[in-house]
C-alpha cells in the first residue's frame, strides 16, 4: 500500500526575528488539503508550526534539531518507493555568503551559519529517501536583516537542478513573497490550494501552469507589486509526473474549475485525451478559454460587476451565449430586430421633439376649441418670446428645483476606485469613505461592501509592513486610518497602535543606545569594541533594533578576534590571549577565539619551562 507524505513546515512566532501573520496558517492549510482531501495518510505527513501535535513521540515544535531530526526520520522510516513526498515551508530565508537558509524558529541573524538550515542540507535529505517522486514548495520572506536589493533563491534554484528534486519558489529571486489580512494567509498558499482544488494540478506542469496565472492575478486584485512563482524541473520530462495520488483522492467538487467549469479528472494528469484538452487550453488567453467552455451555460452577469471586472478578484467575467443562439436564431434574425427597434426608437424621439416644440411647426393656427365668435370677444392671449423658442432641457438637474441631481453609485464607485492609484494608506482610507455613501438599496451596494472591506484590510497591511521595517510610527499613522468596517479587525487596529507606540518609544531608546556603543568604537583598539558590544548588548530579542544590535556584536567581534590574532602572530602571546578572552560567547567568533586561547597558552607554557 503506498504510504504518501509530507512535511508541512510554517513558522510565525521566531525568537530573533520580527513574527510573521501566516506562515502557520499556510502550513496548516496544506496539510490539511492533502491529509483530509487528496487522500495523504496522516501517520506519514509532519506538520510543524508554533503549536503543531507531537508526531511519533517526539516534539514538532519547528526549531533547528527538530526540522533536521524528524525530516530525517520521515525520509528514511516512512516513505517507501513508489511513494509521493511533499516538502512545504513557509518562513523567512535568507542569503549569506551566496547560500540559501531556512530560518527555524530558532534562527539566530547574528549566526546564520550556526542556527540556520542550509537549502542543500534538506534538499539532499530529500533527494536520499527511498521515492524519486518529491516536491519542494518553498514560500521565503524576506528578514529585515537581507540587504536591500539582495536576492533570495538563486541557490535554491541550482541545487533543485543538479539534484533534479520538482521544486517550486513562492516568487523569483528578486522578488518579495507577501502575504495578506484580507487572505488570511500568503498570495503563494492561497493560489497553490486553488490550483490543487480545481483539478488542474494533477502534475508538475498543470501546476506550474496555474501557479504563473494565477499568482500575479491574486497580487493585482490585492493592488500588490507582482509576485511570480517559479517552477525548477529537470530533466524536463518530470514535468509530466503526477503529484496528487489520482483524480478519485479529491472530491467531486473540487474538480470544478476556475470559472465552474469541471475539469475531466483521469489519474494520471493528461495523458488521456480528455485531459489533454483540459491543460491545452490552458495555455489559451483568459478570454478565449472562457468562449469555448459552450458545453456549460453560464450563470448570467451582474451589471454593476460587469461594469468593473478588474476588481473583481480571482473569477473571471464569464461570456454568456446569447439567448437567439440558443433558440436556434441566426445573426440576421438579431440584426432584423435591432434595426427594428432603432427605427422605432428613433420615431418615438421624433415625435418627442414635435410634441415638445410644436409651436414651432404650426405656428399661431393652433385649433382654439371655442367657437369663432368666442375667439372675437375674447382673443387668446399673446404668446410670449419665450413660449415659441425651443426649450433646454436641463442636464443634472431635478425638475422645478433648480438643484443639480447627485452623482449616480456608479460614479460614486468609479470615483472611490480613482483614489487608489498611488497606493498608500490614507489613499484606501479614502476611497472607503467614498464608496460607503453608496445607499443599502443600491444594486451595488454588496459589491461596494466587498470593496469597502478588502480595502480596509490593505490598511491594515500597509500598517504592518511598516511595523515589520521598524517604522512603528508609519504604522501608527496608517492603523489610525482605518474604518469601522469590520469591528474585529478595526479592535485589532487600535490594538496594534498601543503595542506600536511602547515599541516605538522602546525604539528610541535602542537607537540612543546603538549610537552610543558606536561612539565607544575606536579603530585597532579592542577594548573599544567590547566596551560598544557591552551597550548594545542591552538591547533584549524582541526589542527592537535587536538584530541590527547582533549585526554590529557579530562584526566587532570578528574585529577583536582579528586583532588578537594580529598580535599572536607578532609573539604577543599574552596580549593575544587578552584580546582574544573579549570576544563573547553566542557569537560566530567565539569558538574560533577559544582554539586561539588554547594554542596561544600551550606556546606561552613552552616558553616559560624554557625559560
Amino acid at each position: 500500500m503506498k504510504n504518501h507524505a509530507c512535511i508541512a513546515i510554517g513558522i510565525n512566532q521566531y525568537q530573533l526575528l520580527q513574527p510573521l501573520s501566516y506562515a502557520q496558517e499556510d502550513a496548516e492549510a496544506l496539510y490539511g488539503f492533502l491529509t483530509e482531501e487528496a487522500g495523504f495518510a496522516p501517520d506519514g505527513c509532519l506538520l510543524m508550526t508554533d503549536s503543531s501535535p507531537s508526531l511519533w513521540g517526539q516534539s514538532t515544535y519547528p526549531n533547528r534539531e527538530n526540522i533536521l531530526r524528524l525530516t530525517q526520520s520521515l525520509c528514511a522510516e516512512h516513505v517507501q518507493q513508489g511513494d509521493l513526498l511533499w516538502c512545504f515551508f513557509s518562513g523567512y530565508g535568507v542569503s549569506y555568503e551566496g547560500k540559501d537558509y531556512l530560518m527555524p524558529v530558532d534562527g539566530n541573524p547574528a549566526d546564520i551559519q550556526g542556527t540556520g538550515i542550509p537549502v542543500e542540507l534538506l534538499l539532499n535529505t530529500l533527494k536520499n529517501a527511498p521515492t524519486e517522486t518529491v516536491l519542494v514548495l518553498v514560500d521565503m520572506n524576506r528578514s529585515q536583516i537581507v540587504k536591500a536589493g539582495e536576492t533570495i533563491g538563486s541557490q535554491t534554484v541550482e541545487l533543485a537542478r543538479e539534484l533534479e528534486i520538482p521544486t517550486v519558489l513562492s516568487c523569483r529571486p528578486n522578488q518579495v513573497s507577501r502575504e495578506t489580512s484580507a487572505l488570511r494567509q500568503g498570495f503563494f498558499t492561497t493560489a497553490l490550494l486553488e490550483g490543487l482544488r480545481s483539478g488542474q494540478c494533477m502534475t508538475i506542469k498543470g501546476l506550474d501552469r496555474f501557479l504563473s496565472d494565477r499568482l500575479p492575478e491574486l497580487c493585482d486584485h490585492h493592488l500588490r507589486p507582482k509576485q511570480e512563482p517559479l517552477m525548477v524541473v529537470n530533466p524536463p520530462g518530470k514535468a509530466n509526473l503526477v503529484i496528487l495520488p489520482d483524480a478519485s483522492g479529491v472530491p467531486t467538487a473540487a474538480l470544478a474549475g476556475r470559472n465552474g467549469n469541471m475539469t475531466v479528472g483521469t489519474g494520471d494528469g493528461f495523458d488521456r485525451p480528455q485531459m489533454a484538452t483540459a491543460t491545452a487550453r490552458m495555455d489559451l488567453p483568459p478570454a478565449v478559454r472562457n468562449a469555448q467552455d459552450s458545453s456549460v451555460k453560464m450563470p448570467p452577469v451582474s451589471q454593476p460587476n460587469a461594469a468593473a471586472p478588474a476588481d473583481r478578484g480571482g473569477d473571471r467575467p464569464n461570456l454568456q451565449k446569447p439567448e437567439d443562439a440558443e433558440n436556434g436564431g441566426s445573426d440576421k434574425s438579431f440584426l432584423q430586430q435591432l434595426i427594428l427597434w432603432s427605427g422605432a426608437t428613433a420615431l418615438v424621439l421624433l415625435l418627442g421633439v414635435f410634441l415638445t416644440n410644436r409651436s414651432i411647426f404650426i405656428g399661431q393656427q393652433e385649433a382654439d376649441p371655442r367657437s369663432p365668435a368666442e375667439n372675437a370677444q375674447n382673443p387668446p392671449p399673446k404668446k410670449s418670446t419665450a413660449a415659441i423658442l425651443p426649450q433646454k432641457q436641463p442636464q443634472a438637474v431635478e425638475a422645478g428645483s433648480g438643484t443639480k441631481q447627485p452623482p449616480s453609485s456608479q460614479q460614486v464607485w468609479a470615483e472611490a476606485k480613482t483614489f487608489l492609484k498611488d497606493g498608500s494608506a490614507s489613499s484606501f482610507n479614502r476611497a472607503v469613505v467614498k464608496a460607503r455613501t453608496i445607499p443599502a438599496s443600491d444594486p451595488l451596494y454588496p459589491q461596494a461592501q466587498q470593496d469597502i472591506e478588502r480595502w480596509s484590510l490593505t490598511i491594515l497591511d500597509i500598517a504592518n509592513g511598516r511595523a515589520a521595517r521598524g517604522d512603528f510610527q508609519g504604522a501608527i499613522g496608517a492603523a489610525k486610518l482605518m474604518p469601522d468596517v469590520n469591528q474585529p479587525v478595526y479592535n485589532q487596529s487600535k490594538q496594534a497602535i498601543v503595542q506600536w507606540e511602547e515599541l516605538s518609544k522602546d525604539q528610541d531608546v535602542n537607537i540612543a543606545l546603538l549610537s552610543a556603543a558606536k561612539g565607544q568604537i575606536k579603530r585597532g583598539v579592542a577594548s573599544s569594541y567590547s566596551k560598544g558590544i557591552q551597550q548594545a548588548s542591552k538591547i533584549q530579542p524582541g526589542q527592537p533594533k535587536y538584530e541590527e544590535a547582533q549585526q554590529l556584536i557579530g562584526g566587532w567581534s570578528e574585529s577583536i578576534l582579528k586583532i588578537a590574532q594580529l598580535r599572536g602572530s607578532q609573539g604577543k602571546l599574552k596580549d593575544a590571549v587578552e584580546t582574544a578572552s573579549l570576544v563573547p560567547s553566542g557569537t560566530k567568533s567565539y569558538q574560533p577565539a577559544q582554539k586561539d586561547i588554547a594554542n596561544w597558552k600551550t606556546k606561552l607554557q613552552r616558553q616559560q619551562k624554557k625559560g
